[in-house]
């Protein structure tokens, strides 16, 4: 039902033909500030920069930034309910992790491994997500930027039944799995001196790529990360899938998300870059404010075509999934058909906007809806927080990327 909603608030239930959107479902973790350990710099901005990333994808995310172990565990619990009923699942950590006797493990930032009993008490073993994953999406993806030095040997080592060994340990990657590793098995890899780490910052440059394969994918992050740390970190992976995935599909515009985040990195440019002489720039919020709350939240029913044309580019992403102008006006008059009225509202105070050079940016915002049916059935009713890719062009704004989750 959460699922239902959450896509009828695009006004996207059924993908032209009766087929279904892909759903994908990311856990999304970054731990940097441990108490007990060597304190990390980039985890929380790799998890923030990616999760930002992955809803621009389509991707519904359940994230968290220096956890400690109840917290960790109370994700890892919202991430296997919101796996239900999805075909895609994605795991990235980023953060100290750690392998003992051929086991991963992520650790907290409470974990007090100082004697080896402690370790399965306060350490959360990596092949326990995977399990969840692969029971319940047909397919796995996991990311895993985890392999620093291993703050806690010292204490670890004193057993003779805890062997903590440098890295991470490869995992057995079960029918429908895809693991990547920042480094090779038994490696160490480099937390890096700007914002990102090598590898996070390679795997957001190219993962919007459209029609790029997630082996593809791999080639290009590993080509970049060998560059950046002069051939000491070589991404590796590992997987069993049985099917060809894509985070964009060919002919599908790319998210106009950050293809590096804002504060650094590389900008690419638009296949068509719109005239010189926009109306505003990316950062003028009151700007887009407009566009959200008398444009987006205020369409035209009657003139649905037309409302279409002025809102959205050209085969813009709508949870990942690029659609024709004819196949979206069709599925937005199809929705709005069913509602004797509705309301949608912008919640005061919830806009945030992320400026992406000067022709693109990120939405981010907390809509209210109303919707009441013709038939007299219950009003579908709430909250969802709805993230936009924006795109500017002689006409103003143009959404060419769409995702939105249910909140409280």
């Amino acid at each position: 039902m959460l699922r239902l909603v959450a896509l009828v608030l695009a006004c996207l239930a059924l993908a032209p033909g009766g087929a279904r959107a892909e759903r994908r479902v990311a856990l999304v973790l970054g731990n940097a500030a441990y108490e007990a350990a060597t304190q990390l710099a980039n985890p929380v901005n790799d998890a923030a920069d990616l999760a930002q990333k992955l809803r621009s994808l389509g991707f519904e995310v359940v994230e968290g930034e220096n956890l400690g172990k109840r917290d960790m565990e109370r994700r890892i619990g919202e991430f296997a309910d919101a796996l239900d009923g999805a075909d895609v699942g994605l795991l990235f950590y980023a953060g100290h992790g750690l392998q003992v006797d051929g086991r991963n493990y992520i650790v907290p930032v409470d974990a007090r491994l100082d004697v080896p009993v402690k370790l399965r008490l306060e350490a959360v073993p990596m092949d326990e997500i995977l399990d969840i994953m692969e029971q319940q999406a047909k397919t796995s993806l996991v990311f895993l930027d985890a392999c620093r030095n291993n703050p806690f040997g010292r204490g670890l080592s004193s057993s003779r039944s805890a062997k903590p060994l440098p890295g991470l340990a490869q995992f057995d990657a079960a029918r429908g799995s895809f693991i990547a590793f920042s480094t090779g098995p038994g490696s160490v890899a480099l937390d890096g001196t700007g914002r990102n780490s090598p590898f996070a910052a390679a795997l957001l440059r190219h993962i919007a790529a459209p029609g790029q394969s997630i082996s593809d994918l791999m080639i290009a992050v590993r080509g970049d990360v060998l560059k950046a740390t002069r051939d000491q970190q070589r991404p590796w992976e590992q997987g069993s899938l049985v099917e060809r995935f894509e985070f964009v599909p060919e002919g599908g515009a790319a998210a106009v998300a950050a293809e590096a985040p804002a504060g650094g990195g590389q900008q690419v440019a638009l296949a068509d870059p719109p005239a010189a002489g926009l109306e505003r720039a990316v950062g003028d919020l009151t700007g887009i404010e407009g566009f959200v709350a008398g444009r987006y939240l205020a369409p035209d029913a009657g003139r649905m075509r037309e409302t279409v044309r002025a809102l959205y580019a050209d085969n813009a992403l709508i949870y990942g999934t690029p659609y024709g102008f004819d196949a979206l006006v069709k599925i937005k008059q199809d929705w709005f058909a069913r509602f004797a009225a509705w309301q949608l509202a912008l919640e005061p105070g919830t806009l945030a906007v992320t400026p992406q050079g000067t022709d693109r940016a990120l939405a981010v915002f907390t809509m209210r809806y109303d919707y009441r049916p013709k038939d007299g059935s219950a009003a579908l009713a709430g909250r969802a927080r709805v993230t936009l890719g924006l795109v500017a062009g002689q006409g103003g704004w143009r959404i060419a990327s769409e995702t939105s989750e249910l909140v409280q």
